[in-house]
Formats: structure tokens, sequence, C-alpha cells
């Protein structure tokens, strides 16, 4: 085979950006806020019990709940996010990936010959996602004793609680492009950057302008991507609508059929039918 080579692009980059914190230093939010202007549409890996639904008041995203957090269950949930057209795909958090390695792994050595390779094909659906990606991380939480002067006059100590390494195996960091930690005060700040405009800065309450400066390093604005095809949609006639336009020799009584007995998606068919026709044109191909 003749190797060949093209010139270099950054057309086709898509972020990949990893927040860690300890718990109450704002991961979810702060990828929400991220997430929006990178964006029109927002997918969330949610194994948080819920938490990020918090947030539905301030953010216009879909959730998916894993109570399974096996690293296929995500890899899983990553590839129906792609399916079904989203923009950006937030994993809220990786972390429960990482705890269930260590069960599977079971303690020990040996263990790990069986689990490393279920981590790298969910290293690898991230990577090579066709979406944004957005990770949360949980890090350790540890006291430190913090110095401040009294009003006497003297200096004394108080304990301030901070977030350190990140619950994950070790290095994950490096397989994101950006990669930051948030602090108790929503201090954001950037540890790894492949973007030169964002290393070494730090951000209060992380949003727009990181946003901002990750699109215009990758290129964008790009030509906008068409939104996903439910959006269009005012009623069920319209999915199957939709549907015939993909299965063109499928007849319309088979395509009913296949919508009455599909099940929701976490109680969303119309992700659910987009998913299942994409499926089913894949097979037909």
């Amino acid at each position: 085979m003749k190797i060949m080579f093209k010139p270099a692009t950054k057309s086709q980059i898509k972020i990949r950006l990893a927040l860690s914190g300890a718990s109450g230093s704002g991961k979810t939010f702060s990828a929400l806020a991220i997430a929006q202007h990178l964006g029109d549409n927002i997918a969330l890996i949610d194994s948080e019990r819920g938490s990020a639904s918090r947030y539905a008041d301030r953010f216009t995203f879909d959730t998916c709940e894993l109570n399974d957090h096996h690293p296929a269950k995500y890899i899983e949930a990553i590839k129906a996010a792609e399916s079904a057209g989203y923009q950006v795909i937030i994993i809220d958090s990786l972390s429960h990936a990482w705890f269930s390695e260590l069960d599977l792994a079971g303690g020990r050595f040996d263990g790990w010959k069986n689990v490393r390779p279920l981590e790298r094909k969910l290293i690898d659906a991230m990577i090579g996602s066709s979406s944004h990606i957005i990770a949360t991380m949980r890090s350790k939480t540890e006291w430190i004793m913090e110095e401040y002067t009294a009003k006497d006059g003297k200096t004394k100590q108080s304990p301030k609680k901070i977030g350190t390494a990140p619950i994950q195996s070790s290095g994950i960091e490096y397989e994101f492009d950006i990669a930051g930690e948030l602090d108790y005060n929503h201090i954001l700040t950037i540890s790894k950057s492949r973007c030169p405009e964002l290393a070494d800065k730090t951000f209060l309450n992380p949003g727009k302008e990181i946003a901002d400066t990750l699109k215009a390093w990758i290129g964008q604005p790009q030509q906008p991507q068409p939104a996903p095809p439910w959006k269009l949609w005012k009623s069920q006639e319209d999915a199957i609508t939709w549907a015939s336009e993909q299965l063109p020799d499928w007849d319309i009584d088979a395509i009913q059929e296949e919508f009455n007995e599909l099940s929701p998606n976490n109680g969303k068919k119309a992700i659910a039918w987009v998913e299942r026709v994409n499926a089913l044109k894949n097979q037909d191909f």
C-alpha cells in the first residue's frame, strides 16, 4: 500500500475538554455553561443520579441517566448521542466508569488485563467521537491549613477544603485537548491545553469565554449543523413521514408497526425513534 500525505487542517477537530473538581466546585454547571456556546444541542450522560436535571431551568439539554456504570454502557450512550445528531456530549461523570473498572479488576493485579482494553475502548470512543466531548471527573478532597491575619494583627490558621487529583486512571488528562480543575470558588485553572490561548489561564464561573476561544482555535464558526430531526416534528405523523424518507424501500405499515412497538429511551420516544431508524437504515445498507 502506498503511503499518502495531505496538508494538515483543523476543520474536522472536535473539542475534548476535561473538568475535574471536588463535590460542590461546579463541574456540572460549568460543563453546561461551556457546552451551550459550543453547539445548538447537548446530550448529557448522567451517572450522578439525575443531579444535572437541577439545571434544566437554566440550560436546554437532553439527558440519559446511567444506572450501570460499566464502560460499555458509556460507549453505548456516546454512540447513541452521535447517531441522534447531538453536537455536544457531556459525560457527568467519567469517574463512575473508573469505579466500575476497579470493581471489575477485583483488587487483583492480574484482573486489569481484562479491564484495560475496556478502558481503552471508552477513551477511543471519546477521542473518536464526531461530537464535542466535555467530561467531568471527581477529585479527591483534602484539607489544608491556610494562614490569615486576624483582626488583632496576629497570624492564625484555618482549615480549607481543596480538590486534588481527579479520581480516574493515572494520566487520563493527557487524552483531552484541555484539562482544568475547579475550586470551591468556581475558579477554573487550566492545567493542560493544546489551545495556546487557554494555557495556564484561570476563569471565574467558566462559560462563554472559554467556548468562544475554543471555537476560534478549531476554526469555527463553521457551517451550522442541521438540527436533530425530532426538533422539526410536531406530531407522530411527522416522525413516520421522516422515517419513510430514510427507509424508501419499507412499507409505511411496517414503519408504523416499528414505531408502535418501540420503547422510549429515558422517556423520550423521538430520540429512540431516530436511533432505531438509523439502525434499520444501516442494516438495509
